[in-house]
């Protein structure tokens, strides 16, 4: 009898990139059961042999919410949970409190818990009140798990610190490259295209990318720039932010696309020579390994990146592109133009990039490690 497994979450698409097409998929491949429950998307469905179940929770309480995924897994009834959320693993131990002891609940750690965006609407004291509360209500939740995954070394930290026998194991944000439509970059004399993909916010740097666009085309009048950018904004502030600095920018070609769906989201990607993400070095963003540098390196480009301590300790980026200062817009641009007026090191990188993608920042070079993981829980 397969053995059965359910990825519980309350903040990703049942389609998420991690979730459906590589941790269910990896495990659909070596006959175990698998069923997405979600509460951002009403749906019930089956796809690639994964069963997609589905509510809105926009509109009831956090209680009513965890009671309707308790419901959910009961009609399964799952041998392993793997929940993304503190609020997941609280539904996951209600289930097993009501209907099946034996169940194991794993904590698929891909997020910082409390974050920025979970206090974004609260300010002054209240904030700090809530982010106390938020923070315990982590820990608490955590003490109910039987194992943990982590996306990333410093969101590991806490957790291996204060539960040091609970099993874990680091499984990056590696792209399956049957995901990826590589194509060889073409680099030209006179024009370029730069990318930026993503939450389209001056705290993720969309702005920085801007004033880059704008200081390159005052120093580099005879080469034409293309910005192509892929993502949603914020709020209606950071589009009026964005609008009256690309407004200025006039003789700058801008294509702005809404997000693609994920298996759309390399062909996005191909005219883009170099891609940016020039996000605020503050606390959380220098902890945060970004996820769309591994398909940036799948896609065989130059990255340039803020300089992040969560990069610098993974990913050896001085081989495929440069980490910067992210307001150091006149040391940003004169990368660029080197890049146009060296293409040796251009194609070099290119190169560079996805050759790691192939021998080292791929899935299939830590897909065994997780089906093993999930193996060490499902054995009766």
């Amino acid at each position: 009898m397969s053995t059965k497994v359910a990825f519980v979450t309350s903040s990703h698409s049942p389609y998420d990139d991690r979730i459906f097409y590589h941790q269910a998929k990896s495990l659909v491949e070596q006959n175990f059961d698998v069923q997405i429950f979600c509460s951002t998307k009403e749906i019930c469905t089956k796809e690639n042999s994964i069963f997609l179940n589905g509510f809105n929770a926009s509109s009831i309480s956090k209680k009513e919410k965890i009671k309707k995924f308790a419901e959910s897994l009961k009609e399964f009834n799952p041998d392993v949970a793997i929940c993304s959320e503190p609020l997941t693993i609280l539904a996951s131990v209600s289930f097993k409190k009501q209907f099946k002891k034996g169940v194991k609940i794993i904590y698929d750690v891909t997020e910082w818990y409390p974050s920025k965006k979970n206090l974004r609407d609260i300010s002054g004291i209240n904030k700090i009140v809530a982010f106390i509360k938020l923070t315990f209500f982590n820990i608490y939740t955590s003490c109910f798990v039987d194992g943990f995954i982590f996306g990333e070394y410093y969101k590991g930290i806490p957790f291996r610190f204060l539960f040091p026998f609970k099993k874990n194991i680091f499984i990056g944000y590696y792209p399956s490259l049957n995901y990826i439509n590589y194509t060889e970059s073409k680099l030209q004399e006179s024009s370029i295209c730069l990318g930026y993909t993503g939450t389209l916010s001056e705290e993720k740097g969309i702005l920085n990318f801007l004033r880059v666009l704008k200081d390159f085309n005052l120093k580099y009048k005879g080469i034409k720039v293309k910005a192509k950018v892929i993502g949603k904004f914020l709020s209606k502030e950071e589009k009026e932010k964005f609008d009256k600095i690309a407004n200025e920018l006039s003789e700058i070609e801008f294509e702005i696309i809404d997000p693609v769906e994920f298996k759309r989201f390399s062909d996005s990607l191909q005219e883009i020579n170099i891609f940016f993400d020039l996000r605020k070095t503050d606390f959380e963003n220098q902890h945060c390994l970004p996820i769309k540098l591994f398909y940036y390196i799948a896609c065989g480009r130059p990255v340039i990146y803020s300089k992040l301590k969560a990069i610098t300790k993974k990913v050896d980026i001085s081989t495929f592109g440069y980490t910067v200062n992210p307001a150091d817009y006149n040391c940003i641009s004169e990368i660029i133009n080197n890049y146009i007026i060296h293409p040796f090191t251009y194609y070099e990188h290119s190169a560079n990039a996805r050759s790691l993608a192939e021998n080292k920042y791929n899935w299939n070079s830590i897909e065994s490690k997780f089906i093993e993981f999930i193996n060490t829980f499902s054995k009766k």
